[in-house]
């Protein structure tokens, strides 16, 4: 009888564990709450909204990112009115900051670009994105996808949406700018714009 009201007991809690174990699969990864990342730049705070869904490997490697602290020190080197805004591996002296992290699959199949809007840079090829990143200022259709290509091989990777702190944007976006110096010839902040500090909530 013992034997048999042990098994009983082995089943029913065999039971438990993979109820439980459907219940956490059955999960719907857009009800979990996404990463928000605080960023404090030395014109003031900006937090951004990450998209796991639309972007998850980007999202994993700009998180990785973040909490590495690889952004500390990082300026704007880029400043486009009505386009965008750039940073990421350069410091105030335009010394390259090497990422603690390698490159990452590019990642447009799902998502539109426009203002607000956070996204990953890259070079010719798709796969090229590391740390340099850029806030939208306009809705810069230009940027998405092209439909006609094979997925993930045009555009580039948009990983969050800034929703705090666009003011702080606008702002920076009407700053002097060198008409000289910096990798992009006459967009390059005469006074340094650098991070601060960054936090993910």
């Amino acid at each position: 009888m013992r034997l048999r009201t042990l098994a009983l007991g082995l089943l029913a809690l065999a039971g438990a564990g993979s109820a439980s174990a459907r219940t956490a699969s059955q999960v719907d990864p857009a009800a979990i709450p996404p990463p928000v990342v605080a960023i404090e730049t030395s014109m003031g705070a900006i937090e951004v909204t990450l998209d796991p869904i639309g972007a998850p490997k980007t999202t994993a490697h700009m998180l990785k990112l973040f909490r590495s602290k690889h952004y500390i020190g990082a300026a704007i080197f880029r400043v486009e009115k009505d386009f965008l805004i750039q940073l990421g591996d350069l410091d105030a002296n335009l010394v390259y900051r090497r990422p603690p992290v390698g490159t990452v699959p590019l990642e447009t199949a799902t998502n539109t670009h426009g203002r607000g809007k956070v996204a990953l840079a890259r070079g010719d090829d798709p796969g090229s994105g590391q740390s340099s990143f850029y806030f939208e200022l306009a809705d810069n259709a230009h940027l998405n996808a092209d439909p006609k290509a094979a997925p993930n091989t045009t555009g580039y990777a948009v990983f969050g949406t800034v929703t705090a702190g666009m003011d702080v944007l606008d702002k920076i976006a009407e700053v002097p700018l060198d008409p000289e110096k910096g990798p992009f010839k006459g967009k390059l902040p005469k006074t340094p714009i650098v991070i601060k500090a960054v936090k993910v909530k």
